[in-house]
């Protein structure tokens, strides 16, 4: 679905309450004399995020507002624009095989560091810097929430004080993107080398970074204030204040979007989306993520390990339909898991709707029809369950859309679902494999790399793999993926794979989603991107 039949859908669930709701319309005139927004404040933005971050420092903190907060207070080595590419932010250039900063071998990947960057009590930012974070990622004493990847780093080599390389056990071509956004960042070597651990350092309260923006107060429960940064390299932002709000209530959100409270909703809940789209002086933009809803097959055992059988329930399923009538549209088909707009993107045709082909699959399978209509085969019944988190109303309506489609091809579906701190716990449904189907949302880095998914070594406890699948070929394609440079190899590999699991059908990809923004008109260049973070050009936001 495109931007403009997006619009016109937005456009069309517009309710008749909508247009009458209470707001602040009418129109101010700014110092240059241009129209804006009464309610607008000129050069302060108000956000909304709906999780508080437990630490303004990336690597202690997992949650997407962590990600946000560090685009703003933070400078990673690259950046990721309003198309998924990297922008190069504290390093100048991105190393590849060709321009010679990745070694012919694929050990050794160099970063030349920006000369003149500084942290914002104007000390110089290092090479030092770099190595100082890897070695707190590493550091056993350091509650991180992952190192992954960084432990495939043998070493950190300051070759000046402007240039890094990072020395890697093994060719691993998602090391590109360590240190940059979406990761950790490289943090101030000379506030932190001296601590033995930095659990407890005040830092993660009150950091002080080289980002576009500096802290001036953190409220807990409420807000968090920002100020620009004078010392930032790009200069000092447009944008002279950021007033996070932390509102976990989406009607909330949109309410004081309403009232003129808020600037900007990053995400606005989709069954809201109607309320706000008359509402004068607010834009609406529709933003295609890296979020894939997924229907994934328990493959270890039992019925769901016979690719026969997964085959059939996937064509058994309109996923179009569901798109359209559970998710409002708000959705582009989706195929593999990588996403569309991805440099791997292979263009492959999805799984077909087709419920007589999946009825003729499983009758040459040896799955009859029994007097209640659900297929038997040597005295079993085909009865599977479905599993997703509970609260989630447009979940639910898929999962019973999902139902009534097998049904129709003699297959019993129960939904089976879990509060999602039980769903995605290590010893949950998902994990433990207790489970037939899966209904979730899986977030795909910059990367298209999905060993981790797919993997034969990587089934819990060892990795993500809940389908626990394993295809010897698909597993040589992706692990070959994974330690090359060359693009157009790992693209043909990520192509080669996904052939045959869309043969084998460890999972039926459903949609990428679509969110869309509501921000006050007065907000200028706002580029919302499909990965990581929206924040990630704060500098160039005007209001």
């Amino acid at each position: 679905m495109n931007g403009t039949r997006l619009c016109c859908l937005i456009a069309a669930l517009v309710s008749a309450g909508a247009a009458s709701a209470c707001s602040k319309v009418s129109v101010a005139t700014n110092q240059a004399g241009a129209a804006m927004n009464a309610w607008t404040v000129p050069g302060l933005l108000r956000v909304a995020e709906t999780d508080e971050p437990n630490s303004l420092v990336r690597m202690f903190s997992h949650q997407s507002s962590a990600d946000d907060m560090t685009c703003l207070l933070f400078e990673p080595l690259f950046r990721f624009d309003d198309r998924g590419e990297p922008v190069p932010a504290l390093a100048t250039q991105f190393p590849t095989d060709r321009n010679g900063l990745i070694s012919k071998d694929g050990l050794r990947i160099t970063f030349k560091l920006r000369p003149g960057v500084r942290w914002a009590d104007g000390a110089a930012v290092t090479a030092d810097d770099v190595v100082f974070t890897w070695r707190a990622i590493m550091n056993p004493d350091n509650a991180v929430v992952s190192t992954w990847g960084f432990d495939d780093i043998a070493d950190m080599v300051k070759d000046n004080a402007h240039q890094v390389t990072m020395v890697l056990k093994r060719p691993l071509a998602p090391a590109v993107y360590l240190f940059s956004e979406g990761s950790f960042p490289p943090l101030p070597a000379h506030l932190l080398a001296r601590y033995a651990s930095l659990n407890k350092v005040q830092f993660g309260e009150h950091p002080l970074g080289d980002g576009p923006f500096v802290v001036r107060r953190w409220i807990h429960g409420q807000d968090l204030l920002l100020g620009s940064n004078p010392l930032y390299w790009r200069g000092s932002p447009r944008v002279s204040e950021i007033d996070v709000k932390f509102i976990p209530d989406a009607n909330t959100a949109v309410d004081e979007l309403k009232t003129g409270d808020l600037d900007l909703i990053d995400g606005v809940s989709k069954p809201l989306i109607a309320q706000l789209a008359h509402l004068p002086g607010v834009r609406l933009t529709p933003n295609l993520l890296a979020n894939d809803r997924h229907m994934d097959f328990n493959c270890r055992g039992g019925i769901l390990s016979d690719p026969v059988v997964r085959r059939a329930i996937a064509h058994a399923v309109d996923v179009d339909r569901i798109i359209r009538d559970v998710y409002g549209g708000y959705g582009v088909r989706a195929v593999t898991d990588v996403p569309p707009f991805s440099w791997a993107a292979s263009g492959l045709p999805p799984i077909s709707y087709d419920p007589e082909l999946a009825r003729g699959i499983l009758d040459a399978d040896g799955w009859k029809l029994g007097p209640d209509g659900i297929r038997q085969k040597n005295g079993a019944r085909l009865a599977l369950s479905i599993t997703s988190s509970t609260g989630n109303r447009p979940n639910e309506r898929a999962e019973d859309l999902v139902a009534q489609e097998l049904k129709a091809a003699g297959v019993e579906l129960t939904i089976k679902n879990y509060a999602p701190s039980v769903l995605f716990a290590q010893n949950g449904p998902l994990f433990s494999g207790n489970y037939d189907i899966e209904w979730t949302v899986e977030t795909q880095g910059v990367d298209p790399d999905d060993l981790g998914d797919w993997g034969c070594d990587y089934m819990p406890p060892h990795g993500a793999n809940t389908a626990f699948y394993c295809d010897r070929e698909v597993d040589r394609l992706l692990r070959d993926a994974e330690t090359h440079y060359d693009r157009e190899r790992r693209r043909a590999d990520y192509a080669d794979a996904w052939r045959l699991m869309l043969r084998d059908v460890p999972g039926l990809m459903i949609y990428w989603d679509r969110e869309v923004i509501a921000a006050n008109a007065d907000l200028k260049n706002f580029k919302p991107a499909p990965v990581v973070s929206d924040y990630w050009n704060a500098w160039e936001w005007q209001i």
